[in-house]
């Protein structure tokens, strides 16, 4: 008996499929330049390729907005507007109208050379906007050459797509097949199709390397969304398994979304705040399906990555105050720019040696006070349309919190004289994710609305280890007794001077970091929109008086392996089935 074939990969969207394998290859059609005479008529013939290919996109954007809602589509508005993109468009009919070019050919060199410019940018960000372009490309280039519909319409249920890289769009053409899953050779977490994946609830996992070489068309594939684990030819008893557990996580999730208009209040009645974690608008909808009331941690740096000019005052506004507007009345803490370390390439910036000690976040901020202020003047002016809250990154000392108010003051002089509405209670926080921040908490606190601790760079700084080098990873724990420590501190230190404390790091999603973190008193729980409903479901069984006590037995413990052993006897005890979503290793 042949055995089974496991890869390994990122897990974007959790869950279970099995199915047989669909290899779909997207190439973008290899074009040789043509010489046409007419090049008036071949305009034509671009401009109503872009015709079709926009009622294509609006009709894909129809789809999933009566699945999803309006709110889930505007992802399909956002590839209409690139479908609009007047530097592209005048770009390929200039090729077109003084090359006499064909259509085809000028398009993707246009597109292509947009493409190439953002791939070979070092920020993950901007490589998983690629996917995208290209699409774009790909449907423009098809009806310029009346091409065919995509194989995807051929696609049988319960099949397994095996693909390069796949589109937004293509996912959801996909969901309308009802597709056992997906895996492909690339893509991120924070790609289109990524979240995508994840609203429609279709397991996936990317970042398989030669994926496309592995399964023969048709083979049992099992694809674990959860783990970041796919299973080719899979053993009788490997998909017995893989059934059974399909089964048990299917019926939990039908649980869990009972759970959605539930408030998280403990056995004894302690109310905790759950929000979510964003970096894109369009994760809205997610936050809302999946019972976050609010957004815990809206990253802006966003703004900077997908533009090749900083944006300016009213570009920012017209963002913040859409998330404040969709989320509202629930509130949004908007996190001023996070720059520095791997995202500042470009825009003018030179690269540094230790770029995540050197300039960046707040310390970037106070610097270039003219971008600074352009930021806070928009954030102030969208706390008029939602409940707005502002955040700031990195703080070491409490002059960056002071110079930053000096400035937020005079924001609030120049909008009183222009008459500019704004919230005048909006709330000031800063992130505690130094040992500095977390040591001198009882100093910062009096001075701001809230703490917010950011527990992945915490750990990181704390511990003095880059948690994406795999040769010192294994010593990154969050629930090592310094991080710990700082953590009760910051908690005490907050509570002392009446401001809430949240925790905005991958920390909260952890199961074991529920109860310690119940336990030490935090306030607010932001994560990922995806774990809110099991941590949801925890707080719901658990007693504040109980985590208390467990929480003072794991801050006895003298290493991250006592702590986390502690913990799991206590969760496993309470929560048995809890492996079933959720990894305890």
């Amino acid at each position: 008996m042949a055995n089974e074939t496991r890869l390994y990969g990122i897990p974007v969207s959790p869950g279970f499929g099995i199915g047989q394998a669909f290899i779909y290859r997207k190439n973008l059609p290899v074009l040789k330049r043509q010489t046409v005479d007419n090049a008036n008529q071949e305009i034509a013939r671009f401009h109503n390729a872009l015709s079709n290919a926009r009622l294509e996109i609006a009709e894909l954007r129809d789809m999933i907005a009566g699945r999803l809602g309006r709110d889930e589509a505007e992802l399909w508005t956002a590839q209409l507007m690139m479908l609009e993109d007047v530097t592209v468009i005048q770009a390929t009919a200039d090729r077109i109208r003084e090359k006499k070019q064909d259509a085809a050919s000028a398009f993707q060199e246009t597109i292509g050379q947009v493409a190439e410019t953002i791939e070979s940018s070092s920020n993950q960000y901007l490589k998983e906007r690629v996917a995208d372009i290209r699409d774009i490309s790909w449907r423009v280039i098809k009806h310029i050459q009346s091409g065919n519909p995509s194989v995807l319409h051929k696609l049988s249920r319960n099949s397994v797509v095996v693909s390069h890289d796949l589109s937004a769009a293509d996912t959801a053409l996909m969901s309308a097949r009802n597709i056992a899953g997906f895996i492909t050779e690339v893509g991120g977490k924070t790609s289109h199709t990524a979240i995508v994946a994840r609203s429609l609830e279709i397991p996936a996992v990317v970042g398989i390397k030669d994926a496309l070489q592995q399964p023969l068309p048709g083979s049992m594939v099992i694809v674990d969304g959860t783990r970041g684990v796919v299973i080719l030819d899979p053993l009788p008893q490997t998909l017995e398994s893989y059934q059974q557990e399909q089964k048990e996580y299917q019926k939990h999730i039908s649980d869990l979304r009972r759970l959605r208009k539930s408030k998280p209040v403990t056995l004894d009645g302690r109310r905790i705040e759950l929000s979510a974690n964003i970096e894109l608008p369009e994760e809205i909808p997610s936050v809302k399906s999946h019972g976050a009331k609010g957004i815990g941690l809206f990253r802006t740096e966003y703004l900077f990555l997908t533009s090749s000019q900083l944006p300016d005052e009213e570009q920012q506004f017209a963002i913040y105050r859409q998330v404040a507007e969709k989320i509202a009345p629930d509130p949004v803490i908007i996190r001023t720019f996070d720059l520095g370390g791997d995202k500042i390439n470009g825009h003018g910036f030179s690269p540094e040696a230790n770029p995540f000690l050197g300039w960046r976040a707040i310390r970037f901020c106070l610097d270039r006070p003219e971008i600074f202020r352009a930021q806070l003047r928009a954030i102030l002016r969208a706390s008029a349309f939602g409940s707005v809250r502002i955040m700031l990154p990195m703080i070491c000392c409490l002059e960056e919190v002071t110079q930053t108010k000096a400035i937020l003051d005079s924001i609030r002089l120049e909008l009183d004289d222009k008459k500019i509405a704004y919230d005048r209670n909006c709330q000031l926080g800063v992130m505690i994710e130094t040992p500095a921040a977390a040591l001198t908490s009882d100093i910062l606190a009096p001075e701001v609305d809230f703490f917010s601790i950011g527990s992945n760079d915490l750990t990181q700084y704390t511990l003095a280890v880059d948690r994406v080098n795999e040769k010192v990873a294994k010593l990154y724990d969050p629930f090592n007794p310094a991080v710990l420590k700082l953590i009760k501190q910051v908690i005490e230190s907050g509570h002392r001077s009446g401001i809430w404390v949240g925790l905005c790091g991958e920390m909260c999603a952890d199961p074991l970091a529920v109860p310690l973190l119940l336990g030490l008193g935090l306030d607010e729980f932001s994560m990922n929109a995806v774990s809110v409903p099991e941590v949801k479901r925890m707080i719901l069984k658990l007693r504040l008086e109980d985590c208390q006590k467990v929480a003072g037995r794991a801050m006895e413990a003298k290493s991250a392996l006592q702590a986390r052993t502690v913990l799991s006897e206590f969760v496993l005890d309470i929560f048995p089935d809890l492996a079933l979503s959720c990894a305890l290793e």
